[in-house]
């Protein structure tokens, strides 16, 4: 009797389980709508692009793309930092022009907000208003300066004002048909790997290019070249000789530009040749050797008369035969 009684609760059980599942409500979840609101895309200009800023107020049209499931009405920011302003509100095109008066790096972005309120932002775009490098002046040696010396650099003064890095192109030439010399220099300065020929008329010109490949070229200039420093001290002297109270003429020829030579060394047909530190202002003859006799010479240059005076020491052999001053005086005729 017990057990026909746990049996009939066993089935109680179930069956009440069994009416409480067959009356619960079905219901199916409703997906919620997702409101998209238009991501700013494909700008123009296109990022980063370089504008040419020619020294008045330029217009820059703005444009964009994006689409959204409702109204959609635009804010704009234009700047030249990266945290550009606010310069529309809420309009409903997808252009706006904008007004830059000097050079630089702009930025700009566009918001969204559609109907619903959604906002979404473009990226960071940027505009390159790109003003080309000053011409370059202040050419040294100046324009039609004469008498320049054969060596040296050529200068000049550039500035860009955005401030970018400049490189420069330098042409030249003996006529005013110039030929490129150097390119893609980083400073203000060329020296040629060579000296300029003496007592020529030269042209020259050089051209900026900035960081953004904006090019000004600087007008032609002209210098011409005065005589090589070392021909100061060419041509026939006067030789003499103190200790021994006696003087003979002697000529010296140019043999490179910092060396002359002559062939009657001491007045005895010799030849000799000479070093000058044109920038120490002296000249010195090592110890040269001519059969059984050699001689050392050294002394001091003046570059206004050509004048040398130094001290000499001949030998013959090992032994010390002489030993004097010589002073070099330009002759007259």
């Amino acid at each position: 009797m017990k057990r026909k009684s746990i049996i009939l609760v066993m089935l109680l059980v179930l069956s009440g389980l069994f009416v409480m599942q067959s009356c619960t409500k079905d219901e199916t979840a409703t997906a919620p709508t997702v409101l998209i609101a238009a991501v700013p895309a494909n700008p123009v200009p296109v990022d980063a692009t370089i504008i040419p800023f020619v020294g008045t107020p330029i217009t820059i049209s703005l444009a964009w793309e994006g689409t959204a499931t409702s109204t959609i009405k635009w804010n704009v920011f234009f700047g030249d930092s990266e945290e550009p302003d606010q310069v529309a509100t809420e309009i409903t095109g997808n252009t706006f022009n904008v007004t830059v008066r000097t050079g630089g790096t702009y930025y700009w972005k566009v918001e969204t907000i559609d109907a619903k309120s959604v906002k979404s932002t473009s990226p960071l775009w940027s505009v390159i208003v790109n003003t080309k490098p000053a011409a370059p002046a202040t050419y040294v040696p100046a324009n039609a300066a004469v008498n320049r010396s054969v060596n040296g650099p050529l200068t000049w003064v550039c500035s860009d004002p955005e401030g970018d890095d400049i490189t420069y192109k330098v042409y030249l030439g003996k006529t005013s048909t110039l030929a490129l010399a150097a390119e893609i220099l980083n400073t203000t300065s060329y020296t040629p790997a060579t000296t300029f020929t003496a007592s020529t008329l030269y042209y020259w010109k050089v051209v900026a290019v900035d960081a953004n490949g904006a090019v000004t070229e600087g007008p032609v200039q002209t210098f011409t070249t005065g005589l090589e420093a070392i021909s100061t001290y060419t041509g026939n002297y006067l030789c003499d000789e103190p200790a021994e109270d006696y003087s003979y003429d002697i000529s010296f020829a140019k043999v490179t530009s910092t060396t002359i030579k002559t062939t009657n060394y001491w007045n005895s047909g010799w030849a000799g040749t000479f070093t000058l530190d044109l920038t120490k202002m002296t000249y010195s003859m090592p110890t040269t050797v001519w059969g059984s006799y050699s001689a050392i010479e050294a002394g001091i240059i003046e570059p206004k008369t050509g004048k040398m005076v130094g001290t000499y020491t001949i030998w013959y052999g090992t032994s010390v035969i002489e030993q004097g001053v010589h002073t070099y005086t330009k002759a007259t005729k």
